[in-house]
């Protein structure tokens, strides 16, 4: 592990810390019985360049501890795997101009949109380092290229496939650290006129809805639309268009292009968000600070619900074993003297543990046998699909807890409401 010294978007040294998590450990380390005594910690600032605005976390766990074993499967939740194959539909019907164009994406997971896109006769590849999720993927039959999405690998790839009219990477751009690696591995993979589309948190999002919780090793980086543009201008790239969606309860999707004579004109929203992030005092350090001291009061006011559940002799347990989840457990140190386990619906993390606070992690089926009190909803960012999904666990009295954007107790007569 190492501490960098510079923001990755821009190498500016003009940076400040505005967030202390203390030592937590990776929020996707899932770990087996076996794996408990061995967990290592490491600590989670958060950093913000006063250049280009990025919030960053700059204590480095290497990638290859990070990545190669991955627990996060795309397809797991409905609510992704409809966003996807909207945006293969998008693909195909607004962006791809050549039938025969090659589509990549970056990061491909278990093939989450690299399926649809094959379904609708897309030419699609993907770039994964993951490989039990990339497993998955090749079961769909989606071609994938089990790597890391180097220079070097980008050379590989269209020498024998080509350039790539479009390049996505939904969800990748916070998870790596060596950003001019990246960017350099695109300009070598992205045709002429093509286009190259990210989807990833908006911090305005982040900071609004205090989604503390998204924050953790895996993610080294929180855009603003100007940070983006920043890293695009230094490879002589330009954001056309920007749209806001509500995955991950806020994120961006970016469009950039190589700047070229001829380009049409880029699009109004572009400029009116950045006027939204400068309102919203989000090109200032102020607006950071601020928010750190709220997290320090939402943590409180959980912790104090909880208490107080627990003190009525109540049965809790968590819903989501999240990434997310992980960091808001850690940070507001809720173990298993608060929940029983926490249910989750991915095979590849039933029957293992929490990191951190070491909490059971078992199938959905466990809290429909025993319904408990109730549930903590770790994947609060699901809300409106996992109330369609509980709701007999509603109509028997259970409650759920949603810890964001502010602390609140849910039960079925407030859905009616």
């Amino acid at each position: 592990m190492h501490t960098r010294s510079d923001c990755r978007i821009c190498h500016s040294t003009n940076i400040e810390k505005y967030l202390d998590f203390g030592e937590m450990p990776l929020a996707g380390g899932f770990l087996t019985k076996e794996q408990l005594k061995e967990e290592q910690l490491f600590p989670l600032n958060v950093y913000y360049c006063k250049n280009c605005t990025a919030s960053e976390v700059l204590d480095i766990v290497p990638r290859e501890i990070l990545f190669k074993q991955y627990f996060y499967m795309s397809s797991a939740t409905k609510t992704l795997s409809e966003h996807f194959e909207r945006f293969a539909k998008e693909i195909k019907e607004k962006y791809l101009k050549n039938k025969k164009g090659l589509v990549l994406e970056i990061g491909s997971n278990d093939g989450i949109l690299l399926k649809p896109l094959m379904d609708l006769g897309v030419n699609a590849l993907g770039v994964d380092p993951a490989l039990n999720v990339v497993r998955i993927a090749e079961e769909k039959g989606c071609r994938v290229v089990k790597e890391f999405f180097t220079p070097e690998v980008a050379e590989k790839i269209s020498k024998k496939e080509g350039q790539a009219e479009i390049i996505t990477a939904s969800n990748v751009f916070a998870h790596v650290d060596d950003m001019d690696e990246l960017m350099k591995a695109i300009k070598i993979m992205l045709a002429e006129e093509g286009t190259f589309v990210i989807e990833v948190h908006y911090v305005l999002d982040l900071v609004k809805k205090m989604q503390y919780d998204t924050i953790y090793h895996e993610h080294f980086s929180y855009y603003t639309v100007k940070s983006l543009q920043r890293l695009f201008e230094r490879y002589g790239m330009e954001i056309f268009k920007v749209e806001r969606i509500p995955i991950h309860a806020g994120s961006i999707r970016v469009f950039s292009r190589n700047k070229r004579k001829g380009n049409k004109a880029i699009e109004r929203q572009v400029k009116a968000l950045l006027e939204e992030e400068k309102k919203a005092g989000l090109h200032s350090f102020n607006a950071y600070v601020e928010f750190a001291e709220k997290v320090k009061k939402q943590k409180n006011q959980l912790n104090s619900i909880l208490s107080k559940l627990k003190k009525e002799g109540k049965k809790i347990v968590g819903y989501g074993a999240a990434g997310r989840g992980n960091t808001l457990l850690n940070y507001c140190k809720i173990g298993r003297e608060t929940l029983d386990y926490v249910v989750d619906a991915s095979p590849l993390r039933q029957n293992k543990f929490i990191p951190g606070m070491h909490i059971p992690i078992v199938a959905p089926e466990k809290m429909r046998e025993s319904p408990p009190d109730y549930a903590l909803l770790l994947a609060w960012s699901y809300f409106n699909e996992v109330m369609k999904k509980e709701q007999e666990f509603l109509k028997k009295g259970g409650k759920f807890v949603i810890p964001l954007p502010r602390p609140r107790i849910i039960g079925v007569k407030d859905l009616q409401a």
